[in-house]
C-alpha cells in the first residue's frame, strides 16, 4: 500500500511539472485520470504480480501520449520536457533524501520513509512549481543546439551511470543494457549534429561580418544613385536643347552621342541594384572603384535575385574576388585592351558566374598549372587565389571551367561556375 501512494505521488509530480513546463493548468479531467491508472497498472504489476522490470520502459511512451493528447504532439518539445521533468523531479527527490540521510542519520532507507521523502518532495515540488515559470525554461532550450548540447550531456551522465554501477555490481540488467545502447548511440548522432551545428553557426557569424564589411560600399552606391537622380531632369534638358546649338543634323547627332556616353558612364553601376543581395552588391562596388583605378575597363551582368545557391555567401564572395583579383593581375601584364567581363545570373535552378579578360591564347598545359598550390608569374608566396578557389569548388560539389574563348574576332580567357541551385 505505502509503495503505491509513493509511485502515485510521484506520477502526480511528473503530471504537476508537465503542465507547468507546458504552461498550462493542472485539472483532473478523463485523460489525466486514464493516464494515473493505467500508470498504477503497469507498475503494480511489476512490483506485485512479477512484470519483468524492463515493462517501465512502457511507462516512458505513457508520457509521450499523454503529452500529444493533452497538449501536442510535438516530438521535439515532448521529449525536452520529459527529460526537464525527470531532471527537476529527481534532483528534488534527491535534495529531501539527501537531507533525510544527514539529519536523522539514517543508513537505509525502509517503506515509512520513503513515503516521508515522497510526501515532503512532493510538497516542495508544489513550493517549486508555484514560484517559477517552467514554460519560460522550456522554451528556451527548445534551440535546436541546446536540445542537443542537453541530450548529449544526459546521454554521457546515463551512460557513465550504467558503467560505474557494472563495474560496483559486475551485473547489468537488460533495461539498463537497452539504455546503455540507446545512450551511446545517441552520444555518437549528437556529437556529429552538434559538429553540423557549429561549422553552421561559423558560417553565420562570418556572413554578419560580411554584411558589416560591406555595408558601407553599399550605402556609398546608393548615396551616388541618389545624388545623380537629383541631376537626371538637368541632363535631359541640356540633351533637349542641344539642337539649338548645332547647325547639322550630324553634329548634332554626335554631341548627343558623346553627352550620353558621359552619363551612362556615370551611372553605370547602378544595375548592381538588381541583385536582391546587399553582400554581394556592396562586394563588386568596392571591387569594381578599385580595379577602375588601374585603367581597367569593366563589363558586367547581373541577373539575381537572392542568391540563394546552396553555398554560403562568404564563400562565392571568396571564389569570385579570386577569379577578378586573377583576371586584373593578367591584365596588368598583358599588352592587350584591358577590359574585365563579369557575369554573374540566377536562372531557376541554375547559376551561373563568369570572369573573363582580354587575353592571349593560353596553353592547355599551362592552364592546369593554374591551380597548382603556390603557383604564379610574380614569385614566392603567391598563387594561392586559384588554388583555394579549387578547393571550394570540389567542398560544394561546384563546376569550374576555364578556357579560350574568341568573341566578335577578339580573344579572351574565361573562368565560368556553371552549377545547379541546391534545395
Amino acid at each position: 500500500m505505502i509503495t503505491n501512494v509513493c509511485l502515485l505521488l510521484e506520477m502526480l509530480s511528473i503530471v504537476l511539472c508537465l503542465h507547468r513546463l507546458y504552461g498550462e493548468k493542472f485539472r483532473f479531467d478523463i485523460v489525466t485520470v486514464s493516464f494515473l491508472s493505467v500508470y498504477m497498472i503497469i507498475m503494480t504489476a511489476i512490483n506485485y504480480y512479477g512484470l519483468p522490470k524492463i515493462y517501465t520502459l512502457v511507462t516512458y511512451i505513457l508520457v509521450f501520449g499523454y503529452c500529444g493528447v493533452k497538449f501536442r504532439f510535438c516530438i521535439k518539445t515532448i521529449i525536452l520536457n520529459h527529460v526537464l521533468c525527470m531532471i527537476i523531479i529527481g534532483a528534488v527527490q534527491l535534495v529531501v533524501m539527501i537531507s533525510f540521510y544527514y539529519s536523522f542519520d539514517i543508513a537505509s532507507f525502509n517503506e515509512m520513509t520513503l513515503l516521508y521523502v515522497n510526501i515532503i518532495a512532493f510538497m516542495l515540488l508544489l513550493f517549486i512549481l508555484s514560484k517559477f515559470n517552467l514554460s519560460k525554461l522550456s522554451v528556451y532550450l527548445q534551440d535546436k543546439e541546446r536540445i542537443l548540447l542537453i541530450t548529449l550531456l544526459i546521454s554521457i551522465a546515463v551512460t557513465t551511470y550504467i558503467v560505474i554501477g557494472y563495474k560496483h555490481l559486475n551485473i547489468i540488467e537488460l533495461n539498463q543494457s537497452l539504455l546503455l545502447f540507446i545512450s551511446i548511440s545517441f552520444i555518437c548522432i549528437l556529437a556529429m549534429q552538434l559538429s553540423k551545428y557549429r561549422v553552421k553557426s561559423k558560417e553565420i557569424e562570418t556572413e554578419l561580418k560580411m554584411h558589416k564589411l560591406y555595408a558601407e560600399s553599399f550605402q556609398s552606391l546608393i548615396e551616388n544613385i541618389r545624388m545623380r537622380q537629383h541631376e537626371f531632369d538637368n541632363h535631359i534638358n541640356t540633351i533637349y536643347n542641344q539642337h539649338y546649338m548645332y547647325n547639322t543634323y550630324e553634329e548634332l547627332v554626335n554631341a548627343q552621342k558623346d553627352y550620353c556616353h558621359v552619363v551612362v558612364q556615370e551611372n553605370r553601376y547602378n544595375k548592381l541594384l538588381t541583385s536582391g543581395n546587399p553582400i554581394l552588391i556592396g562586394f563588386l562596388y568596392g571591387k569594381f572603384v578599385e580595379i577602375e583605378k588601374h585603367n581597367i575597363e569593366i563589363l558586367y551582368t547581373i541577373g539575381i535575385e537572392d542568391f540563394n545557391v546552396g553555398v554560403p555567401i562568404y564563400k562565392m564572395v571568396e571564389i569570385i574576388g579570386n577569379l577578378v583579383d586573377n583576371a586584373v593581375e593578367a591584365l596588368e601584364n598583358s599588352i592587350l585592351d584591358k577590359v574585365l567581363f563579369v557575369s554573374v545570373v540566377e536562372i531557376k535552378d541554375i547559376f551561373e558566374i563568369e570572369v573573363r579578360n582580354r587575353s592571349e591564347f593560353i596553353d592547355h598545359n599551362e592552364i592546369d598549372s593554374f591551380f597548382r598550390k603556390g603557383y604564379s608569374k610574380k614569385g614566392k608566396n603567391r598563387g594561392l587565389g586559384l588554388y583555394n578557389v579549387k578547393n571550394i569548388c570540389n567542398e560544394y560539389s561546384i563546376c569550374l571551367f576555364c578556357e579560350n574563348k574568341y568573341i566578335d574576332d577578339e580573344s579572351w580567357f574565361s573562368f565560368t561556375i556553371n552549377n545547379k541551385k541546391r534545395a
